[in-house]
């Protein structure tokens, strides 16, 4: 019995540091989805708590580079609803950026778009978020930052947003991709589709002819947004495509 007590003892400080660290790693994630609704009172605008909190929805972790990404989203069918991507690093630091709804469209940027009367500006955009983010994270002199760099898209678009990479042979689908979305004002349907053919015209232009297998744009269904992405050096290019149109709610 006394031989098991420095065991039983070294496995309780095992799990009281495992407990502690969790704590702490929390900590910072709370702080820092804090200080981003702070920076972005969007993601917030116009709601009252508890139902403009944001909640955890799920995590992926890289365990070859110790990363972790995860989604924290505003409830189901809210109105505008926004969500929040916190990516933590090896050395559990932390970084948040906004996921915005469609209605803030200089924060994506979309092309072929006008800004909405009365939609606040956005001072940023989620390219520059991304980069931010992953400069803040990986510095310039790892040598792995491009894998790195790589590997964090390709699980924020893949795995936390669920996107599905398209091609050329999905034109049809992304033809057909016509939702509408009650949160943004009215647009003309024959408008709107005519933007998306001319959304999917540029898409193409910058495909990877040598890989046609996968192409660099990701289809995120839910948020009716197409990501393109380009890397070049130590920088992410993301073009945004719009996918819905608006088409609000008529009140009895």
């Amino acid at each position: 019995m006394k031989k098991l007590l420095p065991k039983i003892s070294g496995f309780l400080l095992l799990l009281f540091c495992c407990f502690g660290c969790d704590q702490s790693n929390q900590s910072k994630i709370d702080r820092s989805i804090e200080e981003l609704t702070e920076k972005f009172p969007e993601l917030q605008a116009g709601k009252k708590l508890p139902k403009s909190k944001f909640s955890f929805e799920k995590s992926i972790r890289n365990g070859k580079f110790n990363f972790e990404i995860q989604l924290y989203s505003q409830p189901e069918g809210y109105p505008d609803k926004n969500q929040i991507i916190v990516i933590i690093n090896s050395k559990n630091e932390v970084y948040a950026l906004p996921l915005l709804n469609n209605k803030y469209k200089d924060f994506w940027n979309f092309p072929l778009d006008k800004p909405i009367p009365d939609v606040p500006k956005i001072k940023t955009t989620f390219s520059k978020e991304i980069n931010s983010a992953i400069n803040t994270l990986i510095p310039n002199t790892d040598r792995k930052k491009g894998i790195k760099q790589y590997l964090i898209m390709n699980e924020l678009l893949t795995s936390v947003l669920n996107c599905k990479n398209i091609q050329e042979k999905d034109s049809v689908m992304i033809y057909r991709t016509f939702r509408p979305n009650s949160d943004l004002p009215y647009e003309d349907s024959d408008d709107a589709k005519i933007r998306i053919h001319k959304n999917y015209e540029l898409m193409k232009k910058q495909w990877d002819p040598e890989n046609p297998i996968y192409s660099n744009c990701y289809f995120d269904e839910k948020s009716s947004r197409i990501y393109q992405v380009n890397f070049i050096g130590n920088e992410i290019q993301i073009k945004t495509y719009r996918m819905d149109f608006g088409f609000p709610l008529l009140s009895l």
